[in-house]
């Protein structure tokens, strides 16, 4: 089980592998998320590098050229090696590429597959019994190719440091996915609102693992009721079910009872009114649910490594 804990330090180092022809689209939606996350938790919690295979320059699907930060290096490391191929990928899929990519496998923490991206994976023998998605659209054709995957009709698959997604959209979803798993779900639903995605009360990439309603549901009623929180025995009603039963579902999903989730939601809103406004710190208390100031101090601290007071002078 995954802990629902926010990251207080450290910087997640992500490398985009660009071939002719990818999906501009697919491209904005796993960068976007990763630099909104930057943007309100206002420090570089993820970095990213753009290269290619030679440090050639690539041209999108729609004939945008890009220009890379260099050549894939066969000494870089990192926390995920990201490949972005859209068409015409089969024909990448060389015996050169897949000992690079093996190698790769050996010196990044995770190895993402984006849209065409599992069908080079599955050649260099790294989907190897192992769960994957690729585009809908060669579903088929993949189940023929690589009998020793377990291909799965899904958006996208987290299967461990080998993680797959089916497209454009699901590319979003994913890298929210990976976000929430490192700084939780708080932040996913700002990032959600800033690209207006669908929220949580909606399927889409702010839906829990198992496509939980009841979670949705709490997760929409904590949000909206912030600065005069609710009884969770209440929340777990409007969420339809007993509040045993939320526990056990948020304790599933997150690694954390929804008390802990709730509190985090709040002190999420707090904290950006405390970077964001002028309002004295009392007053952000107040409307982030504390009626003591002390205790929403110490709540504060305990969560972001700083006090309220430090995070607006700095």
């Amino acid at each position: 089980m995954r802990e629902w804990t926010i990251q207080t330090s450290g910087t997640a180092e992500f490398t985009f592998l660009l071939f002719d022809r990818f999906s501009n689209q697919v491209l904005a939606n796993a960068l976007e998320p990763l630099r909104a996350a930057n943007t309100f938790l206002r420090r570089p919690a993820f970095s990213w590098n753009i290269v290619t295979l030679d440090g050639a320059a690539v041209q999108s699907s729609a004939g945008m050229t890009v220009v890379p930060d260099g050549a894939l290096d066969p000494t870089d490391r990192g926390s995920a090696l990201i490949l972005l191929p859209s068409y015409g990928y089969q024909a990448l899929a060389t015996d050169a590429l897949s000992r690079q990519l093996r190698a790769a496998s050996r010196r990044y923490t995770s190895i993402i597959g984006l849209d065409g991206g599992a069908w080079l994976l599955a050649t260099a023998g790294l989907l190897d019994g192992r769960r994957a998605t690729i585009h809908y659209d060669e579903i088929e054709a993949f189940s023929e190719a690589f009998p020793q995957v377990d291909i799965v009709r899904q958006r996208w698959i987290d299967d461990g440091d080998r993680l797959t997604a089916s497209g454009a959209v699901t590319a979003f979803e994913l890298m929210m996915h990976l976000i929430a798993r490192r700084h939780g779900t708080a932040l996913t639903i700002r990032i959600a609102t800033l690209f207006a995605a669908p929220d949580a009360t909606t399927p889409g990439p702010l839906e829990p693992p198992g496509g939980d309603r009841r979670i949705r549901r709490a997760l929409a009623e904590m949000e909206a009721n912030i600065e005069t929180p609710l009884p969770l025995g209440q929340i777990s009603q409007r969420a339809g079910c007993r509040q045993k039963d939320l526990e056990r579902r948020f304790t599933k999903a997150f690694g954390a009872p929804p008390r802990k989730v709730y509190q985090r939601i709040r002190l999420n809103a707090a904290r950006n009114l405390v970077e964001e406004t002028n309002l004295s710190l009392s007053e952000v208390a107040t409307r982030s649910g504390y009626e003591n100031a002390a205790a929403f101090s110490r709540a504060f601290r305990e969560t972001f490594g700083l006090s309220p007071r430090a995070a607006r002078l700095r």
